[in-house]
């Protein structure tokens, strides 16, 4: 499985890392909404993890193109605190999950979800 995140936080990225690094084939991290969108033009990618909290672009106008470009391509948009207004995306239908040892579950099921049997192997070595 190939996941590209989206995520300028150091602390959103150690928690992706740590959640599905050693469980994937491959996990492309980008700095910016540029770059995630460079990435989804040029890799195949089985789920897009898009932090909200990213600077720059906003989250809807990333899920947007993420969509014009790669049409049916799961994303799952975190963050790292309830701070962040997840409404708009979530009200385009995209899934939502703000990170926390308390949302494993959370974050498992909807993986499940997003894609299909690889998820639920991706869960099973999760802490």
């Amino acid at each position: 499985m190939h996941i590209i995140l989206c995520s300028d936080s150091p602390a959103v990225r150690e928690a992706v890392a740590d959640r599905f690094g050693r469980r994937v084939d491959r996990l492309t991290v980008c700095d910016s909404g540029m770059e995630l969108l460079a990435a989804v033009r040029s890799l195949a990618a089985d789920l897009v993890v898009l932090d909200l909290g990213t600077h720059g672009l906003g989250g809807l106008l990333l899920v947007s193109a993420v969509e014009q470009l790669a049409p049916g391509l799961p994303i799952l948009a975190v963050s790292a605190g309830a701070e962040v207004d997840a409404r708009p995306v979530v009200q385009k239908g995209i899934p939502h999950v703000v990170l926390g040892a308390d949302r494993d579950g959370e974050m498992q099921a909807l993986l499940a979800q997003l894609t299909g049997r690889r998820a639920a192997a991706l869960g099973a070595g999760t802490r």
